[in-house]
């Protein structure tokens, strides 16, 4: 007998398999921070986050967790969606680090003018006082909470069809967005459908940080960190108001959270400031 025909067949088959694994992830600068971009075919293929310090893997598909336990599902969802908030907190933090620096200069260059006056558009401000304002994250508690609610832990039409985790609305025929089965009021109800879960996270952030409902949690959020003050002034972000928030405290609570709350993404995946590119994309 051939020495390679006892361990040949398996060791070859387990190269092929890494090989497999590694061709469905690719690393890719997000703002400050490298990602792992990964596809997702089933359950298994999501990787378990494991606290305090989180591997940045940004999934670019969603799939079903209907199947699974409800233990083992929540678990899923939390490291489905768990990195991907932490890049785009981690991004906005960083960003709002080095607009404070800036504010501190008597004289921005031409570069840094024009940055901030994207970021000032952006993020509908007039000032660099304002953005920073605007800028200010929370705990991902708070986030992770609103997507289990809205997502129904990752089961709802909307985040397998829409990679839409947190239920936001559309008005406008021109986005790319998928009808709802029902209607409100007799109207035809539409939610927005995004390319990834990255992009539909940014654009939560995005809406707590300049929607006029959202004003009193962005003063809120200013003033302390604390998961259940900031949920209370949540309440117009569904029409179910003070009810929303009842749910919202409870899933914090019964799910323990909080316990994420202190995750970072692993340091070696975080840069500093690119010198030739301010605040990068």
């Amino acid at each position: 007998m051939h020495p390679l025909s006892k361990y040949g067949i398996p060791l070859l088959l387990l190269f092929l398999l890494f090989a497999n694994a590694c061709k469905n992830e690719k690393r890719q600068r997000i703002g400050y921070v490298t990602v792992i971009k990964k596809a997702i075919r089933t359950p298994d293929d999501i990787v378990a986050v494991k606290p305090p310090q989180v591997l940045p893997y940004v999934y670019t598909n969603t799939c079903s967790l209907d199947t699974l336990p409800v233990p083992e599902k929540k678990e899923k969802f939390i490291s489905l969606m768990l990195p991907a908030i932490l890049v785009a907190k981690t991004n906005l933090d960083s960003t709002r680090s080095e607009l404070q620096k800036l504010a501190k200069k008597k004289k921005l260059t031409r570069v840094e003018k024009a940055r901030v006056k994207q970021l000032m558009e952006k993020y509908d401000a007039e000032t660099i006082q304002e953005l920073s304002k605007r800028l200010h994250t929370f705990p991902v508690s708070i986030a992770l909470a609103q997507a289990a609610i809205e997502s129904g832990w990752g089961t709802s039409r909307f985040f397998l069809q829409a990679n839409n985790p947190f239920g936001i609305w559309s008005f406008d025929p021109n986005h790319n967005r998928m009808a709802a089965r029902s209607t409100r009021n007799g109207t035809k109800v539409y939610l927005r459908k995004y390319d990834d879960l990255e992009q539909a996270i940014e654009h939560y952030f995005l809406i707590l940080a300049t929607g006029r409902p959202f004003a009193a949690f962005r003063e809120a959020r200013m003033k302390t960190d604390n998961p259940d003050t900031l949920i209370q002034s949540l309440k117009m972000y569904s029409e179910r108001r003070e009810a929303y928030v009842d749910d919202l405290a409870r899933v914090i609570r019964v799910n323990r959270l909080k316990r994420f709350d202190k995750t970072k993404i692993a340091p070696s995946f975080i840069h500093k400031r690119n010198k030739r590119k301010l605040f990068p994309e």
